[in-house]
């Protein structure tokens, strides 16, 4: 099964009658339509005892969530505890909630186990993100080495007293940002959208720009420098990487 349907459609499932408050106005209708939306979805990947445990767990939440909706009346079967009153249906919609959650649990364990066998044997899931961890972290280094020309130059404005103790800040968030920016880069990047990955680049343009000119000359050279090494090692890796994964450069 695919997991994104999977997800997707059980999701669903509940989220819909949830939504237009089946479990508390019509109770009947929302376990049924939960059933069977999530037959519709499931079933069709093949009727094996994975997809009937999710169909039952799917209903039996839906039911508990009916049961813990609804006001159902006291009657004559309320239980006498110290706790709060709790009717017969509250306790058997908590346990009818837990047994969906331990069914899912245990069915999430086993397609989770899955996923992980399938993703440590795809070439592609470890290129892409070794590709993407080399951008964002591995090139800090390098990033800093760059910048550390401007940075001693602005530390020392700073220290004399020529620039503000602000300065200092916007330097110190720049590390952060660029790790932001790389991610959105080398993601657009791979992907095939380097158009996209312009917008990121004017963004931060436009919004780190002011704060960069109220500290002079310096410290926007700094955040220019810093903005196109940042810049060019995300092109450089994430090239690198489509080529790694049997595509073109770009």
């Amino acid at each position: 099964m695919e997991a994104q349907r999977v997800a997707f459609s059980l999701i669903a499932a509940l989220a819909v009658p949830a939504g237009l408050h089946w479990h508390k106005k019509l109770p009947w209708h929302a376990v049924l339509f939960s059933l069977v939306y999530a037959s519709l979805a499931l079933l069709p990947t093949g009727p094996s005892l994975e997809v009937v445990a999710l169909l039952g767990a799917t209903a039996l939440l839906s039911f508990a969530l009916a049961l813990l909706s609804r006001p159902w009346p006291p009657g004559s079967y309320r239980v006498s505890i110290s706790l709060p009153s709790f009717t017969a249906s509250t306790y058997a919609g908590i346990v009818a909630l837990l047994t969906a959650a331990a069914v899912y649990t245990y069915t999430g364990i086993g397609i989770a186990s899955g996923w992980l066998a399938a993703a440590l044997r795809n070439d592609q899931v470890w290129i892409f993100l070794s590709g993407g961890l080399t951008t964002v972290f591995g090139s800090q280094r390098t990033v800093a080495w760059i910048v550390k020309p401007q940075i001693d130059h602005i530390e020392s404005r700073i220290t004399s007293g020529e620039l503000s103790i602000e300065v200092r800040e916007f330097i110190a968030a720049a590390a952060h940002i660029g790790w932001l920016e790389r991610v959105l880069l080398f993601a657009f990047l791979v992907s095939g959208k380097p158009e996209a990955a312009a917008l990121v680049v004017a963004a931060k343009s436009f919004i780190r720009a002011p704060g960069a000119s109220q500290g002079g000359k310096l410290v926007g050279d700094y955040y220019l420098v810093g903005t196109l090494a940042s810049v060019g090692s995300a092109l450089l890796i994430s090239c690198a990487t489509r080529i790694a994964l049997g595509l073109s450069p770009l």
